[in-house]
């Protein structure tokens, strides 16, 4: 991408100026890149004999005036034609700032001229990528927010108009709203993800819901950023992703926890789960668990992250985790391995953790786990001398 562009870069010349709207836009100051440019010497400005009037083509000086005498204001923004010193008409970008209680304006033109001469073959290069960005999945969208906060789409792909509901046909036509397309209870979260872009400059990074149908909607994750400014109104430059599938498989995940979570807390015995990469973190543990161990569902989660390791001996680690993998390399489908545990009361226990290995819908493995205390047992040999 970047090397299709490249060739396109050039270099703009930037020139400052200020001029007095109630006086035929006369040139009050300027810089030397002006005067370059308007050919004319810097005595005759202090003499007050350049008139911005006198150099903008005719066709755009109503369009110049209404831009810079609007009400309630303080910036101002149009692009037009100029004739230099050598009677060429070059093309100008201007940026102005209004000065508070005065007839005064501050200007920057940048003279963009060159682009002109780039123009057909960036129209080429505009049919090739809007056939490319058609060939995207995902969507790609520009949308206009106006004052009122209404979410006008400027352009959209095949993709987009498949999360939409829409076609390229229909969404060109004047005020296509895309905020009348998002679900009722997401419209909110859109319009503050808007707000806070345009607050801060950062881009939107969300997910809401699109009406495809009646009674029929559609999970879409967006990326957006304001890629530029129209009439103080910001037009954002929008990547969507159809996730619905994934929120279908979510949502069907979350039910399935919650039941299994359901089981578990009812099963008895010291039980819990784990997977088989992470043999040492709770997955879900059973109620009788909860009473064997002496420690909260608070304490065990939300303050140690499921983190079994953190009520172990930091030296039987290591050595636990690598006989756990151990007997998973060697194939066994029951797992054993003791440990000592510290419990709620701050005593250890010695407890006999056996694995079993469980297949899983996806093809993946985890195991079930129970804990049963074997403190006594284990003293009992080790006075024996057995260990």
């Amino acid at each position: 991408m970047t090397e299709i562009f490249e060739e396109d870069f050039y270099e703009v010349e930037f020139m400052n100026l200020v001029v007095d709207k109630a006086d035929n836009l006369r040139v009050v100051e300027c810089d030397s890149h002006f005067t370059d440019f308007a050919g004319v010497h810097p005595s005759k400005i202090k003499q007050g004999k350049l008139f911005l009037h006198d150099i903008i083509k005719p066709v755009y000086r109503e369009e110049i005036m209404k831009a810079l005498c609007k009400k309630n204001s303080p910036y101002v923004y149009f692009s037009a034609e100029f004739t230099d010193k050598d009677n060429n008409d070059i093309l100008v970008h201007c940026t102005g700032q209004n000065f508070e209680g005065s007839t005064l304006c501050r200007l920057t033109l940048a003279d963009i001229s060159k682009s002109r001469q780039k123009q057909e073959a960036l129209r080429q290069k505009a049919k090739e990528m809007n056939y490319l960005i058609d060939l995207v999945t995902g969507g790609v969208c520009l949308f206009k927010v106006t004052d009122d906060m209404h979410i006008l789409v400027q352009y959209l792909n095949e993709g987009g108009c498949k999360l939409f509901g829409t076609s390229k046909s229909r969404y060109v036509k004047q005020d296509y709203r895309l905020d009348e397309l998002i679900h009722p209870e997401d419209r909110s979260l859109v319009f503050q993800a808007i707000g806070r872009a345009m607050a801060t400059d950062e881009p939107i990074d969300m997910e809401f819901r699109t009406i495809v149908h009646q009674d029929e909607y559609k999970w879409c994750k967006v990326n957006a950023a304001i890629q530029e400014y129209e009439d103080d109104n910001p037009i954002f430059h929008a990547m969507l992703t159809d996730i619905t599938k994934v929120k279908e498989a979510e949502e069907k995940a979350d039910k399935m926890y919650d039941n299994l979570a359901r089981v578990f807390k009812n099963l008895p015995g010291a039980i819990f789960s784990t997977d088989t990469e992470n043999p040492l973190t709770l997955q879900i543990v059973s109620e009788d668990f909860i009473k064997f161990l002496g420690h909260s569902r608070t304490v065990l989660f939300d303050e140690h992250g499921g983190q079994l390791t953190d009520f172990m001996q930091e030296r039987e680690i290591k050595y636990v985790t690598a006989n756990i993998r151990k007997q998973l390399d060697d194939g066994n489908q029951e797992i054993v391995v003791r440990y000592s545990i510290r419990t709620g009361s701050g005593k250890f226990l010695v407890v006999e953790d056996r694995r079993k290995l469980v297949d899983q819908d996806d093809g993946t493995q985890s195991m079930l786990c129970i804990l049963k205390n074997v403190t006594k047992t284990y003293r009992s040999k080790s006075m024996n001398g057995i260990d």
